[in-house]
């Protein structure tokens, strides 16, 4: 009976034990939950994007954030200067930004590049609900477009980042031409958001990148657009035609090589005759002249 009584005992006291130690873990296990919702509620992992334009609306500054944590931040920039004739952006998903977390400031700071291989420089990112300050703290070496300070509001969706830029670039017939080398950057808002059947066709047909582009009113049934590339030193322009997703035609309209003198350089006029000269620092000689006609062929005259 003693020794029933004792079992008996022991049972009791090793249930009781276990009984103990189970909301203990489970403490634990809900104190870890919770840290790891707190953090991820934290986290970012999808993309968003943020935008800012200049008031004569010819610079435009966009910074996509790629990552972000509680203690760092990975993103990416592109700045678009004069309309579109300088972009110092990569059109591949490639992080320029990396900055840590100041808890005293409350702002993310931290180093940048451009995609002009310049130099190192030094950033802060201040982040609120609606908006992104971003301020230039120390320059890089070497060439780049990003503003010294700005103040970036958010886009909710690349979708709604795309449909912006590509609404801006459309513009009346009027509004642009006659349209020429020297003005174009003025009478065109260039856009670095571009439909992928374009950046396809135009790829396989130039084996060419398009780093940026408007869509311009056409004098027929298909698109016209303005296509610009910018490989190495050369800056390029071409005009290029689709009827719905499907390549018509196409031609190089302007070419131009930081280290050289001597460029192609063009004018449209409001027949949709294009001329296209060599220029230098004295001359401008007239080398072809070209009909864009109602189906979208650019048709040569001399």
């Amino acid at each position: 009976m003693r020794n029933m009584c004792f079992s008996l005992l022991i049972t009791v006291l090793v249930l009781g034990a276990c009984q103990q130690r189970t909301p203990q873990n489970k403490k634990v296990d809900d104190t870890a939950t919770a840290m790891n919702k707190s953090f991820s509620s934290k986290s970012f992992t999808a993309p968003e994007s943020w935008r800012w334009r200049s008031e004569n609306q010819r610079q435009e500054f966009t910074i996509k954030i790629l990552k972000l944590t509680e203690d760092s931040l990975l993103a990416q920039y592109c700045a678009v200067y004069n309309n579109g004739q300088k972009l110092d952006c990569d059109f591949n998903e490639n992080a320029n930004i990396k900055a840590a977390f100041d808890p005293g400031r409350k702002i993310y700071t931290g180093k940048f590049k451009s995609f002009f291989n310049s130099g190192y420089g030094i950033c802060s990112i201040k982040l609120t609900d609606n908006s992104l300050v971003w301020e230039i703290v120390k320059i890089p070496t070497g060439t780049y477009y990003a503003p010294e300070k700005c103040i970036l509001n958010r886009l909710q969706n690349s979708r709604q980042l795309n449909k912006a830029q590509q609404t801006d670039s459309i513009m009346n017939a009027s509004d642009i031409l006659p349209l020429n080398y020297d003005n174009f950057s003025k009478k065109v808002k260039m856009s670095t958001s571009t439909e992928e059947y374009i950046k396809n066709n135009f790829n396989e047909h130039y084996q060419l990148s398009v780093d940026a582009s408007a869509k311009l009113p056409s004098n027929g049934d298909f698109q016209l657009y303005l296509i610009n590339n910018v490989s190495g030193d050369s800056d390029l322009l071409y005009l290029v035609t689709f009827k719905g997703t499907r390549f018509i035609d196409g031609l190089e309209i302007a070419n131009s090589n930081g280290a050289e003198t001597e460029q192609t350089v063009f004018s449209m006029d409001r027949s949709y005759k294009i001329s296209l000269f060599t220029q230098d620092e004295n001359t401008k000689i007239l080398t072809a002249t070209y009909q864009l006609n109602n189906t979208g062929k650019f048709v040569r005259k001399n």
